[in-house]
């Protein structure tokens, strides 16, 4: 819809555009005679949700997070409007009610305390400890809680009563002040102690509620913190309990310093054994040497059985020694060894020195120094001989000790991984535990939410909103109104104007005739039709000019695919007009109103005919008449037969096909469906392809025939003017 066509809209249905709000808003305005006045009351409450200090709080912390600072007051506000709030809140004011035993205009007018004392008589004992506030409000709640039908119930579902869940939530506003800290609570009542007293006991549940939520928000994960640790707690000291029953088990003090303890023991070991080894070979040598020089002595000391004996227990004394000094044995017990080996080297040297009496050897070499070095040689020999069975047998005791120790190498490493692993998520929990801690402490200083500023008693009503409602009533019932005549019009399948009617039934527009009932005044709508006639008259004299043929006579035959189309009366209109033009006409229908007339000057005459047998097959015009009524048909320029219906009588072939000119008729208030479709086409065939079909429009809307006839003319209404002028306008027209 383009703005014209809003516009005609708009102009078209003004008067009830404007009847109807009218009526409304008067409608409106006497049934708001009586609304009730309004109190109300505010109060401003700080947060520090935004810009509080906390435990978490620093000089360096980063950028304030909108989204999150936006979502705590959402669950503020949220809170605030809650429905337990609700209810605690209008259970606190009934108790306050309640305690009431006359009047109080601070808390309670006369006309809602009559009320109460109306709705609550016999219950009233049962929820009232007189002068206790809070008992009240237990007994009142455990009352309501009672049952599911009781009058606690009913005044808190009541939706006009001052304990109405329903009601509170309606009359309160809770919103945040642009971008502060600060929220606002407003709420209206009828009554200005209930408006008071409703907002304090509301600020006062809602805190309460907060501070028990945020506080409440930490409490589970703490107890889920607390169940880890112990059991991160206990499964560390199974793990540390598995190592110590395994150390003592395997008498482990500590795996790592005794095996390092027992390689450094070994490592020493060797390099002494090779150090023994080397000095054993050495003496081995020595004694070689020596022997060869005393020779044959050397047999007989050698086959010595006493001097042998005597070495064996040397031998035994040095490893014992020996083994008592690497072992790290007791000072007394290594002092009595070394007593014991000197005393055996001494019982030798002398044995040695008394079985041999020569002074000198072959060489000339002094016997007693030669054998004081075998001797000597012998002697280191043998303790050389000792102490590498001692190194001999600690390797062994190593070998064995190496054996114990590499299968426990895994298995410690084992427990002490499952040791450290547990230990992590010990501490891994201890550190989460410890930030609950802090948040659950953080929260409970932060939730420090103060009324800044405190409720007043209104004095004053709000100002009347009857001027308020009056206006709207009448502004929506005028845009509700217009959508629907707007609706209407799109909505509207009528073919409307000439232009959709040729779209849809693929004809030419012949001409059109205005729906008469839009037009109030006469003159106007005579000059309308007038104009259209002209525009018809116009068509028909170029169609028939240029599909000329023989004859100064011409059949036009009016017909339509429905009845009460107006063929009728577009056709004697067109028969009217064809006369004022000085053009003889003869017009034949079948109309039960019309009767057979004739003018004076008899170029004017109208015939009815009946509808026999004899119509289906009629050729012509005078088929249609009885044998009484004929003309003589050269004597009209213009022959005009109005054709019945389609849709409920035959269609006469051969008249349409004779005819120069057929006008089908359509009322353009109607829509145009497939049946007028089909019988369009039913006619398209009978007409034959010399005849030629044309649309004539009827009962057009005056705002769509501005195509064809421009704009419409306004209707101007004249000054009255004298007598004397009126007669000579009179007598000029009639001239």
């Amino acid at each position: 819809m383009n703005f014209i066509q809003f516009i005609r809209v708009l102009s078209k249905n003004l008067k009830w555009l404007i009847i109807f709000p009218v009526l409304v808003a008067i409608l409106v305005y006497f049934l708001t005679g009586k609304l009730p006045r309004e109190y109300q009351a505010a109060t401003t409450v700080y947060t520090g949700i935004a810009s509080g200090y906390s435990l978490t709080s620093s000089e360096d912390a980063p950028r304030a997070d909108y989204f999150s600072i936006n979502n705590a007051f959402d669950n503020l506000l949220a809170t605030v409007t809650a429905r337990q709030t609700l209810e605690d809140v209008a259970i606190k004011l009934l108790a306050q009610h309640l305690l009431l035993e006359m009047p109080d205009p601070l808390i309670l007018s006369e006309k809602s305390f009559a009320q109460l004392k109306n709705e609550i008589t016999d219950e009233r004992a049962l929820m009232v400890t007189p002068g206790n506030f809070n008992a009240t409000v237990e007994r009142i709640t455990k009352y309501k809680n009672s049952s599911t039908d009781n009058i606690v119930v009913k005044l808190l579902s009541d939706p006009k009563g001052h304990y109405s869940l329903t009601n509170i939530n309606k009359n309160l506003t809770a919103s945040r002040k642009s971008s502060s800290d600060f929220i606002d609570l407003t709420y209206k009542s009828d009554d200005p102690g209930v408006c008071l007293n409703t907002l304090k006991f509301l600020t006062e549940v809602f805190i309460d509620k907060y501070k028990f939520l945020k506080g409440s928000e930490t409490v589970n994960v703490i107890k889920w913190f607390e169940a880890r640790l112990k059991d991160a707690a206990e499964q560390l000291n199974n793990s540390e309990n598995k190592l110590k029953d395994f150390g003592i088990r395997n008498k482990i003090i500590n795996y790592y310093e005794q095996a390092k303890a027992v390689a450094i023991e070994n490592e020493t070991n060797e390099t002494d054994y090779y150090k023994e080894l080397m000095a054993y070979e050495s003496h081995k040598r020595a004694v070689a040497r020596l022997e060869d020089q005393l020779e044959s002595r050397e047999i007989l000391l050698r086959n010595n059985t006493e001097l042998n004996k005597l070495r064996k227990e040397l031998g035994i004394a040095h490893e014992e020694f020996e083994r008592a000094k690497i072992y790290g044995n007791s000072t007394e017990k290594v002092e009595k060894l070394a007593t014991k080996v000197d005393a055996i080297k001494q019982e030798i040297r002398l044995w040695v020195l008394q079985y041999y009496s020569l002074n000198n050897t072959i060489e000339s070499v002094p016997m007693n120094v030669v054998l004081e070095s075998w001797l000597k040689e012998i002697l280191g020999m043998d303790a050389s001989e000792a102490r590498l069975q001692v190194y001999i047998d600690r390797r062994k005791e190593f070998d064995r000790k190496y054996n114990e120790f590499s299968p426990l190498n895994m298995q410690v490493s084992r427990l002490e991984r499952e040791i450290s692993v547990a230990e992590k998520q010990y501490l891994e929990i201890l550190h989460g535990y410890h930030l609950a801690k802090l948040r659950q402490q953080n929260i409970e200083m932060s939730n420090n939410l103060q009324v800044m500023d405190n409720p007043v008693f209104p004095t004053k009503p709000l100002a009347s909103k009857r001027a308020l409602l009056v206006i709207l009533s009448f502004l929506a019932s005028f845009f509700f109104l217009l959508v629907y005549f707007i609706a209407r019009e799109l909505l509207d399948a009528s073919v409307k104007n000439t232009a959709r009617a040729e779209e849809l039934t693929g004809l030419k527009i012949f001409s059109a005739l205005p729906n008469r009932l839009s037009l109030s005044n006469s003159l106007q709508m005579g000059r309308i039709e007038n104009t259209l006639l002209d525009y018809a008259v116009s068509n028909l004299k170029i169609e028939l000019e240029n599909n000329p043929q023989g004859g100064n006579n011409y059949l036009i035959t009016v017909i339509s695919s429905r009845e009460f189309e107006g063929k009728s009366y577009a056709a004697q209109k067109l028969a009217e007009k064809l006369y004022s033009l000085d053009y003889s006409v003869l017009y034949i229908s079948n109309d039960d109103n019309m009767e057979d007339a004739e003018t004076e000057d008899r170029k004017f005459r109208t015939l009815r005919y009946d509808i026999t047998s004899r119509f289906f097959s009629a050729k012509t015009e005078e088929n249609l008449l009885p044998e009484f009524s004929r003309v003589n048909r050269s004597a009209f320029n213009f022959i005009i037969v109005e054709v019945p219906a389609i849709s409920v009588n035959a269609i006469p072939n051969q008249l349409i096909k004779n005819s120069r000119l057929s006008l089908l008729v359509l009322d353009a208030r109607r829509s145009w469906t497939a049946s007028d479709e089909n019988i369009l086409k039913l006619f398209r065939k009978a007409a034959g392809e010399e005849n030629k079909i044309m649309l004539w429009l009827n009962q057009v809307e005056p705002e769509d025939l501005e195509n064809m006839v421009g704009a419409m003319p306004k209707v101007k209404r004249n000054a009255p003017k004298p007598a004397l002028k009126q007669q000579e306008d009179v007598e000029v027209e009639e001239a």
